[in-house]
Order: structure tokens, then sequence, then C-alpha cells
């Protein structure tokens, strides 16, 4: 699509509707730009170029690929080289006074407590680069132990060369770094329940609520770190709003800013598995596949037989059924990519972190009562079975795009399945309680 397409496709999104009731034309204050983050300059034209090194004066760098599984190589072209690209166009704008780098606060996972400054690695940009070997087009696959440094992925790895690439080249720029944990639906604007579906969260709440899935490794005492998507983009206006007022200086550290709710508001991931049983039964999905039974295992072992009598005895009996009717069978494969894709989370569910908050907590103090309301980021006022409610409605409307018309039908299907499956289990039962009696 051409960028203007692409901007109309944008705000056809449910997420605009009420800005454009109340102003239609806010459209027309957008300008879209043709380019591409992997490319020097990023490829924008020498008079769009003129325009943004003379207008632009604060910048929000987002873009990122957030696939935990990405062979090193693509990783690190998608989240450090394109860093690289947009501070090199930033080091070309005569005003800039802000440039906010979303990172995430588990950049530095392989730490039990994480303050907001930006640690030290044990390579550099440059190794890290040679060991991408950029100038070869084939996808790098992780070969070295010790490449990730304890970190169980390549996308928090190259979030954290990001960051320490910024520190070591880019003190000239006035940079910020935000870091949200777990980014959930939003909380107040434009409206509760809005969400896109691109955390591993959303992932395990839709095939919960589908009945896909039963059963993952997770320590339900563990935190389950949630943040608002609308939370997170007020601290980072509010974060750029605080440098563009400071005088900047090359020799001061890079403000970061941890945004997380474990130690301020704790939300555990034994509340998470329960609203995810109720809303099952008060907000079900269309066509699920088995009821909800408790997912979370923390033993290695139960869970694994869990996996094999709750997934994959489950998904051969669909697949012979399918065969049988004359339908293609498809359950195996839809197991398969929902264990390779459970597999990259259970690290975040069977841990904890202490993430430090100073640098938040002072700049929500530093804004006038106003400021406050309109750019809310007070994690300690969000009531967590109202958010959750709102969550879980916002998976069924926006990432399964199921309308909730379809629900009151819906709680009668899944409460027939269930029965249905209640009575097969006592005939299997009584019929091997029969067999055992001759």
């Amino acid at each position: 699509m051409s960028a203007e397409e692409r901007k109309t496709e944008l705000f056809r999104s449910k997420v605009f509707e009420n800005v454009l009731l109340k102003n239609p034309e806010i459209s027309n204050k957008v300008e879209c730009i043709e380019w591409s983050l992997t490319r020097e300059n990023l490829g924008i034209s020498s008079s769009y170029m003129n325009l943004i090194t003379k207008n632009v004066s604060v910048v929000f760098h987002l873009a990122a690929s957030i696939q935990f599984d990405e062979p090193f190589r693509d990783s690190f072209v998608n989240n450090v080289e394109t860093t690289k690209n947009v501070v090199e166009v930033c080091r070309r704008m005569k005003s800039l006074v802000a440039f906010v780098h979303a990172s995430t606060a588990y950049s530095f996972c392989n730490r039990k407590e994480i303050d907001e400054k930006i640690y030290t690695m044990a390579r550099s940009y440059e190794e890290f680069k040679n060991i991408a070997k950029l100038e070869n087009n084939a996808s790098l696959e992780i070969t070295e132990e010790n490449l990730l440094e304890n970190r169980p992925n390549t996308y928090t790895l190259t979030k954290a060369i990001s960051e320490n690439y910024l520190n070591n080249f880019c003190r000239d720029l006035p940079v910020v770094i935000v870091r949200p944990s777990i980014v959930g639906c939003t909380w107040k604007e434009p409206f509760s329940g809005w969400n896109d579906g691109n955390s591993g969260a959303d992932y395990v709440a839709a095939i919960g609520l589908k009945g896909i899935l039963r059963s993952m490794l997770c320590d339900e005492a563990k935190i389950c770190d949630f943040v608002p998507s609308d939370a997170v983009v007020n601290l980072m206006l509010a974060a750029a709003w605080r440098k563009s007022i400071m005088p900047h200086r090359r020799e001061d550290e890079i403000t970061v800013y941890n945004y997380t709710s474990g130690s301020i508001n704790p939300f555990t991931w034994r509340q998470f598995s329960k609203c995810l049983n109720a809303h099952y039964w008060k907000h079900p999905s269309e066509n699920t596949f088995l009821y909800p039974t408790n997912i979370p295992k923390k033993n290695y072992y139960w869970n694994r037989v869990c996996i094999m009598t709750q997934h994959q005895l489950p998904a051969m009996l669909a697949n012979v059924f399918r065969v049988v009717i004359g339908k293609k069978p498809k359950m195996m494969k839809v197991h398969d990519k929902v264990h390779n894709n459970i597999n990259t989370l259970e690290y975040f569910c069977t841990k904890n972190w202490k993430f430090s908050s100073r640098n938040m907590r002072e700049l929500l103090e530093r804004m006038s009562t106003k400021d406050k309301q309109c750019f809310d980021f007070d994690i300690s006022k969000l009531n967590w079975d109202c958010y959750m409610e709102d969550y879980f409605l916002g998976i069924r409307r926006f990432v399964l795009k199921e309308d909730d018309s379809t629900i009151a039908r819906s709680r009668k299907l899944i409460l027939m399945k269930y029965y249905s499956i209640l009575l097969a289990k006592s005939g299997l039962l009584f019929g091997f309680l029969y067999i055992l009696t001759f």
C-alpha cells in the first residue's frame, strides 16, 4: 500500500472512531511519509527530508519486530539497525528536543533486579554486528550458548543492544527510554478494552477463550506484569514533555522509565487464570474447542502429562472425527503452533523481577493536576477486576472479531458442549468399570 492508503486504512480502525466523531477533519493533520526503516536515511526523498529536518521537534521510535523466536540476524536488523537509521535522520533535525525510544522492561531480564539504568553487556555493538554478518543475506541461527547472555530470546537481546547503542553513541541527542512490561488493552482512552492482540498474553487469552489452551508451564504465584496501552502512551508523552523542558547535556545519563505494575499494583498469574475461566463462561467465544480447565501448571513433568492428555489426545480425536465426516484434519497442526508459541512465553510465566520505578514516580509528581488527569499513567489506581473484564471482552471483539450479539448463543453452545463431554466421560468410565467386572 502507498502511505496514503495505509493512512486511510489506519483511520478506519475502531480505535479512532470517537476521535473522528468529534473532529472528522483531524486526519488531515496527519502527514504520512513513505520510507523503509532498514535503509540508510530511511530511504526518504530529499523533499520530505527537508520538511522533516526543518519541522520535526519530537520523535517517538516504536517500530520493532516482536517475534521472540526470530533468527538473530533478522532481529538485529529489525531492532538495532533500524534504531541506528532513525538516529541518523534525527541528527539532521534542527529543532529536536526529545527522542523517545520504546524498549521493554525485559531487555535486561537476565537480572533479578532491574533499575532505571542501561546496563553494560559482555559484547559491544560492533561485536554483535560482526556476529550478525549483515553483509550475508542468509538468516543466522544462534549457535553460541552465551550470545543471549542468559536471556530467553533474540527480541530481549536486541532491545538491550539498542539501549546500549543509544547510550554509547547517541548522547548528543535528547534521548529518553521508556520500558513497558506486558502491554494490555486500553484502560480509559479512547474507550476501555481496545486491543490489537500483539502481546504474548493476548495470544494466551485468545486461545484460552477458544478452549484450545488447557495447560502451560506457569507459576500462579508469580506476577503477571500488565500495563494498559493508553497509559504507556501517556507516559511517553509526559516523558517527551519533561525532556523538552530540561537543558540537554551530553555528559548526562540517558533517562530511563521502567513502566511496570508488579511493585505498585501487583496482579498474579493465578488471578489471570481465574479471570480467564470466569469470562470464558460469562462472555464465551464462538466455535470453542473445549471448555477451560485450570491452565497453569507449576511442575514441568505434570505439565507434560497434561499436554499429552488434554492437548494431544483431544487434537488427535478431533482429527479422526473430521476425517470421518469428510473434512481435512487440522487440530494437530493447531496444537503444534500453539506449543511453539507457548514455549516462548513460559520463561516469563515462571519468574519474578523487581523493577525500580523511581523516575516514573518522580515524573508523575512533577505534573500538574490537570496534566495528571489528561495524561494519566498512575497504575496504582487501576482496578484489576474491571480492567480484566474489559481485556477479555476486547480480545473477543477486536482480536477474535466476534460481535457481542453472539454471546447469548455462545453460552448455550458451550453448555451443550460441556454436558456432552461430561456424558461421554461418564460413558467411558462406566464402560471401563463394566469391563473390569468381567
